[in-house]
C-alpha cells in the first residue's frame, strides 16, 4: 500500500468510547396497545406478506432484486418480531411458501401478551436496523476501512497494480469500479429504501444518523473510484489518485462517527469492527 496513514483510527476510537457511554434514548410509542390491537395489526403484516409472496410465486420471469430485496427484510423484520425460526435467505419458490406458512403458524400460536410484546419489538428502531439494515451498513464499513483484510476495492487495486503497466491498469479499472457500483453502492441505495420505509420508527436524531452515515460512506465510494479513474503505474505521477485515496478514507471516518454513536445508543455497537 502507498496511500493511507492510519493516524485517524484515534477519531473513530474516541467517538466508539464516548458513544459507549450513552444509552438508548428510543422509547416505545406503542405502550397502551393491548393484545387485540396488536393482533390486528401483526395480522394486517402477515397478509401483506401473504400477499406479496404470492405475487413474488406466481411474477412471470424473474423478480427485481429491489423488490425481493425489500421482501425479504419485511418478512425477517416480523419472523424476529415474533421469535420465528422461519428466514428467507434466497429467492426460491419452495423457501418462499415454506417460510411462509411456517410464519403464519407462529404468528397464530402467539398469546395476549406475546402479540403485545411482538408489536413493540415490530415498531422498535433497534430490531428493524439489526434486522434490516445492519448487515449491509456493516459490509460498506469493511468496503470503505482501509485496515489490513478489509474488502476497499480501491486498496486492493492499488496494491495489485503497484508494478502493473498502464494498459493494464486500464483493463482492469471497469471490473473495480463495476464492483464498487453493482456491490457496496447498491447496499447503500437498498439501506437507504429501508431508512424511508421505517422513517416513522426511527427518531429525528437517528434519522439524522443513518442518513449522514449511508451519505458519507456513498462519497467515499464516490472517491474510490476517483482514485482508481486515476490511477498510475508507479513511474507516473500518483498525486491524483493519492489524494483521492485520503478524501475516500475521511469520508469514511465521518461516516464511522454517525453510525458509531448510533449503534451505541442502541447499545449494540462493538469497537473492533470500525
Amino acid at each position: 500500500m502507498r496511500n493511507i496513514s492510519k493516524v485517524t483510527i484515534g477519531t473513530i476510537t474516541i467517538a466508539l468510547a464516548l458513544g459507549l457511554m450513552g444509552c438508548s434514548h428510543t422509547r416505545s410509542n406503542n405502550e397502551s396497545i393491548d393484545g387485540s390491537e396488536a393482533k390486528k395489526e401483526l395480522a394486517i403484516e402477515l397478509k401483506f406478506l401473504q400477499n406479496e409472496c404470492e405475487r413474488l410465486i406466481n411474477k412471470d420471469g424473474k423478480t427485481d432484486d429491489k423488490t425481493f430485496q425489500s421482501y425479504k427484510n419485511d418478512f425477517n423484520l416480523l419472523s424476529a418480531s415474533v421469535n420465528s425460526t422461519s428466514k428467507i435467505e434466497t429467492q426460491s419458490d419452495r423457501e418462499l411458501k415454506k417460510s411462509i406458512a411456517q410464519l403464519k403458524r407462529d404468528v397464530d400460536d402467539l398469546t395476549e401478551k406475546e402479540y403485545v410484546q411482538s408489536y413493540k419489538r415490530f415498531n422498535s428502531s433497534k430490531t428493524i436496523y439489526e434486522v434490516t439494515l445492519m448487515n449491509n451498513m456493516h459490509d460498506v464499513i469493511d468496503a470503505t476501512k482501509t485496515w489490513e483484510g478489509s474488502n476497499n476495492v480501491s486498496d486492493s487495486f492499488d496494491d495489485k497494480h503497484f508494478h502493473s503497466s498502464e494498459a493494464q491498469i486500464k483493463k482492469d479499472m471497469g471490473p473495480a469500479i463495476d464492483h464498487i457500483n453493482t456491490v457496496s453502492k447498491y447496499k447503500i441505495e437498498l439501506m437507504q429504501d429501508e431508512i424511508q420505509k421505517h422513517r416513522d420508527s426511527f427518531t429525528k436524531l437517528q434519522l439524522e444518523q443513518l442518513k449522514k452515515a449511508t451519505h458519507n460512506f456513498n462519497l467515499s465510494l464516490n472517491d474510490q473510484i476517483k482514485s482508481i479513474q486515476f490511477y498510475k503505474p508507479i513511474s507516473g505521477d500518483y498525486n491524483v489518485s493519492r489524494n483521492f485515496s485520503y478524501a475516500s478514507y475521511d469520508k469514511y471516518t465521518n461516516a464511522c462517527v454517525y453510525i458509531t454513536d448510533f449503534e451505541s445508543n442502541l447499545g449494540i455497537a462493538k469497537a473492533d469492527e470500525f
